[in-house]
This record gives structure tokens, C-alpha cells and sequence, in this order.
């Protein structure tokens, strides 16, 4: 993808500037620019799936009220105890059917588990011929709930994974660009200069502002995918271990 198109893309994300996050809503927390960033893109991109949906890694659901438009919403995590789930099992082991789901949602799973590729291969099985997923996953991040912390992703081990699991890749989105990079990684090395809520909370919304008027995404905090499973591929041309 060229830069102008990234640069489209992030203009894609932030739209008209306008948007009330209906899930985090603290601009004063230490992480709210990476997760407000990614809220913004799942909400841009949800209308563009349907169906009944699977949320892989879904922890405690965060983004569900985004998805009041599908039939129905099946929701796992390898633990349990992180929500309310229908059931735990690993992301690459999914126990249902073949083709059994329209949508695959997974925001901040990815970069946790040992094998990214067994995970999208999975994504493949279990979604119908045309099936989406909507999937989010940082480029920048602290290590964070150790020791399963494995991978970053640019957008070029993205668009190779999906592409290697028989997907074709609709939208590809920065989330934020290098104003909110930097505005991000200045609150986690330097937050205790900002003691205060309302210090914390002018340096998220000053930082995202200027992102948004500057629109330069040659370093961004994460990336958001919407990728689409291909008619034309079939299992038989996917690793054994993707055909279960």
C-alpha cells in the first residue's frame, strides 16, 4: 500500500473529526490514545459486516454495542474468567463447525498467541464462503500481560498473513499517525510529568487533535483489517493443520 493511500486511510479513520466513544471514555487514562484509536476504527468498520459473528478473544466485549445490526454474536477467550464467554479454548482451535460464521471479530489478540498463521488459517475454517474479519493489533505497544506477548505487526506481515489464509484485504487502516504515536509513547515513558487527570486528559485530546489535522501516518500505534474470505480458495489449498 503507497503512503497516499495510507494517508487516505487514516483520513478514513478519523472521518469528519466528530465521534463519542461509547466504550472509553476516559481521555485521562494512560492508554486512552491507543484505545480510543482503536474503538474509532471498529466503529467506522463494523457497518461493513453481517451476519452472525464469532468474537475471538473477546475478554470482556468492549466493542458489542457496534454490532447490534447481526443476527447473532457468539463470544471466546482462552480464559474464562476475563467475561462472560460461550466458551474458552485457544484462538486456533475453535471448537465448531466448518463454516459456521459470517464475521470473525479479534481486537489485541493477534500479537498474543505463538502462531499467527494457524490463527487466520482457523479464521478460514470457520467462516462462510465471502465471511469477514475484522481484526486490530499493534504496531507499537508495551510488553503487556506476559508471558504471552509475541509479535508487532507492520502492514506487510498483516497483509502476508491474510493473504497466505486465503483472504483478500478490503481495508487496511493506521491507527493514528505519527502525532499520536508520539503522543502515546510520551505518556507511558514520561506520564509521571503529567500527575493530574486533567493534565493527562489535554495531552491525549491535544496529541489526537493534532494527529487528525496532520495526517501523517509514516509511523503509526497499530493497525485495523477487514479482510474477506476468497470463494475461489479452498481448504484443500491451506496447510493440514488448518483443515480440522
Amino acid at each position: 500500500m503507497s503512503h497516499y493511500a495510507n494517508i487516505l486511510a487514516l483520513r478514513g479513520l478519523y472521518g469528519t473529526g466528530h465521534f463519542t466513544p461509547r466504550s472509553w471514555s476516559d481521555s485521562s487514562d494512560h492508554a486512552y490514545i491507543g484505545i480510543h484509536l482503536i474503538e474509532r476504527s471498529i466503529a467506522a468498520l463494523a457497518p461493513k459486516v453481517g451476519g452472525e459473528m464469532i468474537d475471538i478473544g473477546c475478554g470482556r466485549q468492549p466493542y458489542r454495542s457496534y454490532f447490534t445490526h447481526l443476527t447473532r454474536v457468539v463470544t471466546c477467550d482462552h480464559d474464562a474468567s476475563r467475561g462472560s464467554v460461550d466458551f474458552a479454548c485457544p484462538a486456533h482451535a475453535i471448537p465448531v463447525a466448518d463454516a459456521s460464521f459470517d464475521t470473525v471479530l479479534c481486537t489485541e489478540v493477534l500479537e498474543h498467541v505463538p502462531d499467527p498463521l494457524a490463527v487466520w488459517h482457523e479464521f478460514y475454517r470457520i467462516l462462510r464462503p465471502g465471511g469477514k474479519v475484522l481484526l486490530t493489533t499493534p504496531m507499537y505497544w508495551p510488553e503487556h500481560e506476559t508471558p504471552y506477548d509475541f509479535f508487532r505487526y507492520p502492514e506487510h506481515g498483516l497483509r502476508h498473513l491474510a493473504a497466505s489464509s486465503g483472504f483478500l484485504v478490503e481495508e487496511l487502516w493506521p491507527r493514528g499517525g505519527v502525532w499520536a504515536l508520539l503522543g502515546q509513547v510520551v505518556i507511558h515513558v514520561a506520564g509521571h510529568y503529567l500527575p493530574l487527570p486533567f493534565m493527562r486528559s489535554a495531552w491525549n485530546r491535544t496529541m489526537l487533535a493534532i494527529d487528525r489535522r496532520r495526517v501523517n501516518p509514516a509511523l503509526t500505534i497499530g493497525w485495523t483489517i477487514l479482510a474477506t474470505k476468497c470463494a475461489a480458495a479452498s481448504n484443500a489449498a491451506l496447510p493440514a493443520a488448518a483443515n480440522r
